[in-house]
């Protein structure tokens, strides 16, 4: 009795291969689908973040709009905004600091203008990033890009958040330090070059340094060595 139990177990755990075709059928079409949203998704930053510098400031607040509804879009996606809330805002300080510095109070709603249209140039990458897997980017840059130049761009998109979050632990553990970079202690224009020093400069060998992982990662796994370029989890 034992022995035709086990059978009866096993027997309804046996596949058919209609089924597997069948589910391996429902994934490439669901695949097809993200693939197509994710090349809108990509048409649609482009467009976005070129729009920023084109058009007029009467239409800014359109744009700006748009992107707000990004914003709560990511943020239903659980992408983490705080990060990116706090580099706009250093963003922010330091541009509008630096054309009171040097222009005085006459053009520092021009100012303004020009913190708000950078904004609107690199939030709409940060929710590709976000929002859009790294295989599926890459397997529509693979349709007009080598897939050598498709890997380095989808690589550049999905290291966005990545860079955000490493910035504002640099930031951290040098106010920790005692570095004079407290929003406080960059009111003077003396503690800015620390900033430069105690974040950018570590932030940019930290870049640097995981280039060069991610190319010797890929050397391991003689990327480039075939003519076709394969996709996970399906192609």
């Amino acid at each position: 009795m034992s022995w035709l139990r086990l059978s009866h177990s096993h027997s309804r755990e046996v596949i058919s291969p209609a089924v597997q075709d069948k589910s391996l059928s429902d994934r490439m079409v669901k695949s097809k689908k993200k693939l197509v949203l994710c090349a809108l998704a990509i048409i649609f930053s482009i467009v976005l973040s070129s729009s920023a510098f084109l058009v007029t400031r009467q239409q800014l607040g359109l744009l700006l709009l748009i992107n707000l509804v990004m914003l709560i879009h990511a943020w239903f996606q659980q992408a983490k905004l705080a990060p990116l809330l706090k580099l706009f805002a250093i963003q922010s300080f330091i541009t509008i600091g630096l054309y009171f510095l040097f222009y005085g109070s006459e053009r520092v709603i021009e100012a303004v203008f020009v913190v708000i249209r950078i904004i609107l140039v690199m939030l709409p990458s940060w929710w590709l990033a976000s929002t859009q897997n790294g295989h599926q980017i890459s397997q529509v840059l693979c349709l007009l890009l080598s897939t050598k130049w498709a890997f380095v761009i989808t690589t550049s998109i999905k290291i966005l958040p990545f860079i955000t979050q490493e910035a504002r632990d640099i930031y951290h553990i040098q106010c920790l330090r005692g570095a004079r970079i407290t929003p406080k202690a960059l009111l003077n224009p003396l503690n800015w070059y620390e900033l430069v020093q105690c974040v950018l400069f570590p932030l940019l060998i930290q870049l640097l340094s995981l280039s060069k992982h991610i190319a010797r990662s890929a050397n391991q796994r003689h990327f480039g060595s075939t003519a076709k370029h394969t996709h996970w989890p399906l192609n």
